[in-house]
């Protein structure tokens, strides 16, 4: 059993349903994500592929063909994730991903992922200096870094992710992640992401700036060969671009209005549609 806060339904500019699990094993400083505690619904696999393909149906009007597990953390428990990837397989689901901190993916697990033939897997590295690490994370990141290298040794399909933070962070943090990707493959996928204070009570930084960003991209492409950075722009409302629908667990809607209050402040199109799992689940497919 696993407990399940909320489903994420994308419709544009990807039809991908994200599976967002409770729990995870690192305090992140800079996350507001609800899914980082134990909250939610406690779900069975067969529940859970119940609760997905009753919403694809509704959402889509067929099963959806993505479907990545995120959260929290999905690899806190391998048992249950493996399982629920061996059943999503069964029910004809042609895309499987995972967005991961990388601290659980030992060999075994890898191994395992690979013989599942895992579409793709997003990979966090919050900093290559430790004592950064252990600051933002609570945790020394060797197994992300070891991780990196087995995901690569094991060929399976991967990108690693960063969010600038400022002040927190220097540009020289960028350049040694990139050095660090580059001698395991300068093909390695990297993607540099903005900071987002707004959800925090403590704001540990500010937002970066667009030149800040695109300063960390043209330190990180002396070194690799493919890298992306995304920017949130103001001229554009993040909803204008980016269309989902959520399935939210009965359980967390009050978590909710917080996030709901303050994404309508940062984005005045902000009009979030959401069903809940009692309605969902009362479905028949």
């Amino acid at each position: 059993m696993r407990k399940v806060s909320f489903l994420t339904c994308e419709i544009n500019p990807n039809k991908k349903i994200k599976v967002n699990f409770s729990g995870c094993n690192w305090n992140c400083k800079g996350c507001f994500a609800i899914a980082k505690n134990e909250i939610g619904r406690e779900l069975s696999v067969n529940a859970l592929v119940d609760l997905i393909i009753k919403s694809s149906n509704l959402i889509y009007g067929k099963l959806i063909e993505d479907i990545q597990a995120t959260g929290g953390e999905p690899a806190l428990n391998s048992n249950y994730l493996l399982s629920f990837i061996k059943q999503l397989r069964k029910i004809g689901v042609r895309k499987i991903g995972i967005s991961t901190n990388g601290h659980l993916l030992d060999e075994k697990l890898i191994s395992e992922l690979s013989n599942l033939h895992v579409d793709y897997i997003k990979i966090d590295l919050k900093a290559y200096s430790d004592e950064i690490h252990k600051w933002y994370t609570g945790f020394s990141n060797e197994n992300v870094l070891k991780a990196v290298r087995l995901l690569h040794k094991h060929n399976l399909n991967f990108y690693v992710r960063t969010i600038f933070i400022p002040d927190i962070m220097e540009f020289s943090e960028i350049e040694k992640i990139a050095k660090f990707l580059s001698s395991v493959d300068r093909n390695i996928q990297y993607r540099l992401y903005q900071f987002t204070p707004q959800y925090l009570d403590n704001k540990i930084s500010r937002a970066p700036g667009e030149d800040e960003m695109l300063k960390n991209f043209e330190i990180a492409k002396k070194y690799l060969k493919n890298v992306h950075y995304f920017v949130y722009s103001k001229k554009i409302g993040f909803s204008q671009d980016y269309k989902f629908v959520e399935v939210r667990a009965n359980e967390v809607l009050e978590n909710f209005k917080k996030i709901d209050k303050i994404s309508k402040k940062i984005d005045k199109n902000w009009d979030i549609k959401y069903f809940t799992f009692n309605q969902i689940l009362s479905l028949n497919r």
